[in-house]
């Protein structure tokens, strides 16, 4: 069954080809983010994106159009925002499990080009030895430190599919976002020490996972105490760990958790009230809640609008005027495409104070 389905994906690249065999499509040469030179036809029609998210990326950019078929988790009940933007996707055939996808079903649905990300020189070349389709790889970044990486990967993919001032256009918009967060800041007189804990790494955890880079802190100048952790037990891929008691000697007067973590973090939280009163933060209710920005890799969008309600509870004078559903449907529509905050908020529930939920 499955040698007829490639071999009907094989007629299927035949037919898609130019009919005048004696006329070549314009080509061209775009170095990816590996260095690598890759030949690309001049006008790309059909794409697939694989490995760590690669599809958001190309989204982002601009490229939902072209995407041809999409990676198995992408079908399955999920809360990705380019899925619930795009639900269209989800109906596209399937080229393979995640993180690789199937060189043979991949064939099937005769890609012009393969977006390819958290790879290596090595495994890029394979697979397009494997199926005669140039592998473009790109890579993640973050919208912190490694910001300039995120928008170089988004700047590539725009020379690919021909879509820089889509691409352009939301690059601006992520600097202007960023610029005004600081603008109403850094006028402050009082920064509270703030943590965010419940971070989720291959699956939900606890109040002591988190982020001492958390970016949405490092947008509104929160002083986040996790900061002085040392780089060496700081991990993007396993997460970054501390001890309870360390929260404790910390003691931050605001805490924020991660959704994704959320039902941990309750279920401790219920059963250590005595423990629990240690911290400022829980004597004087404040603890809120954030949007998880760890699904399904990185969402910068949902670290964006996080920063802004960050920034109402920090500086609540400095952000009145900020409605949180109307500014985390601006920035959706301008990553994603669509204002999906009421799908969202549907998942993972409204921004809010946590605690008389744990009581």
């Amino acid at each position: 069954m499955k040698l007829l389905v490639i071999l009907c994906g094989l007629l299927l690249c035949y037919a898609c080809q130019p009919q005048n065999r004696n006329t070549q499509p314009r080509t061209r040469s775009i170095t990816d983010a590996l260095g690598r030179k890759v030949v690309l036809q001049d006008s790309i029609q059909r794409i697939v994106c694989i490995r760590a998210s690669a599809i958001r990326l190309v989204t982002y950019a601009g490229g939902v159009p072209f995407i041809c078929g999409v990676e198995e988790q992408e079908c399955r009940p999920n809360e990705y925002t380019h899925i619930l933007a795009h639900p269209e996707l989800a109906r596209k055939p399937i080229i393979g499990p995640s993180m690789g996808g199937d060189a043979e079903l991949i064939l099937t649905v005769c890609p012009d080009v393969i977006f390819m990300s958290a790879t290596t020189v090595e495994d890029a070349d394979a697979l397009q030895t494997r199926t005669n389709i140039p592998v473009f790889t790109i890579e993640y970044g973050d919208l912190h430190r490694n910001r300039p990486c995120f928008y170089q990967s988004l700047r590539q993919i725009a020379q690919v599919l021909h879509t820089e001032r889509h691409t352009d256009s939301l690059i601006q918009f992520i600097d202007e976002q960023i610029a005004e967060l600081r603008q109403r800041t850094t006028s402050s007189t009082h920064t509270p020490k703030t943590y965010v804990g419940g971070i989720s790494y291959r699956g939900q955890k606890g109040i002591t996972s988190t982020d001492p880079y958390y970016a949405a802190f490092q947008f509104i100048g929160a002083d986040n105490v996790a900061s002085c952790i040392d780089s060496t037990y700081i991990s993007p891929i396993n997460g970054t760990y501390i001890d309870r008691e360390q929260l404790f000697e910390w003691d931050p007067e605001i805490i924020f958790i991660d959704t994704g973590g959320l039902p941990l973090v309750k279920e401790d939280l219920r059963k250590q009230k005595k423990l629990n009163s240690l911290l400022s933060a829980y004597r004087n209710r404040r603890i809120y809640t954030l949007w998880p920005y760890n699904n399904h890799h990185a969402n910068f969008e949902i670290m964006l609008i996080n920063a802004w309600y960050a920034g109402k509870i920090l500086y609540p004078e400095q952000f009145l005027d900020i409605s949180i559903p109307d500014k985390a449907d601006e920035i959706l529509t301008r990553f994603v495409g669509h204002p999906i905050t009421e799908q969202l908020t549907h998942h993972w529930g409204n921004y809010r104070n946590l605690f008389n939920k744990i009581h």
